[in-house]
């Protein structure tokens, strides 16, 4: 829902960073790599009650998943595959998590199987429409290489609900079920939106 504000807010303060890494050779695509080697790590982590690891590592994730992009647009590297592996990453980790943080809470599954399907519709509904839209040849609402619309939950939110879980592991269910509702209503937004921008 505050993606767009909050990246244009902190562009200022990440993009002497990704000017420091792109002059110095690195390229988008291996910030996607060790993001993920990161992320990795970080999951592990969390399925073995490392929370204060987790959360440090969790963050650190997102950080390359922030940078790898602006780095790609600053070095001229921006791709299809870069957009693709980048997708990837982010689903990976958001997946990831929830069945990380199951494996540490068998009394939460539920819960957890219930948002991990709300993931699973809403990136399926996400995937298809940015799909269409590209072939469509309708102009994107963002510089980023898919066609992101608007929603409820999107990257900020998902980081937000990955910092909860670990910083209050005892609240693991309640957390789970109602952000599975909010992502259950960001999958109706785009389908709405999907209807209003196809039909």
């Amino acid at each position: 829902m505050l993606d767009e504000e909050l990246r244009r807010g902190a562009k200022p303060f990440y993009r002497p960073f990704a000017l420091a890494l792109a002059r110095r050779g690195v390229g988008g695509d291996a910030l996607t790599g060790a993001g993920l080697g990161v992320g990795v790590i970080c999951l592990v982590a969390v399925a073995v009650g490392a929370n204060v690891l987790g959360l440090v590592l969790w963050l650190l994730n997102r950080l390359f998943d922030g940078l790898d992009g602006e780095v790609a647009r600053l070095r001229g590297e921006s791709s299809d595959f870069g957009a693709f592996a980048d997708i990837v990453a982010d689903f990976f980790m958001y997946g990831g998590l929830v069945v990380a943080l199951a494996i540490q809470h068998p009394e939460a599954r539920l819960a957890l199987v219930v948002l991990f399907f709300s993931y699973y519709l809403n990136g399926s509904i996400f995937l298809v429409l940015s799909d269409i839209l590209h072939r469509l040849d309708v102009k994107r609402l963002t510089e980023r290489g898919l066609h992101f619309r608007r929603s409820l939950t999107e990257g900020f939110e998902t980081i937000v609900a990955g910092v909860l879980f670990l910083i209050f592991p005892d609240w693991v269910s309640p957390i789970a079920w109602v952000f599975a509702a909010m992502v259950f209503v960001s999958s109706a937004q785009r389908v709405l939106d999907g209807w209003r921008a196809l039909k």
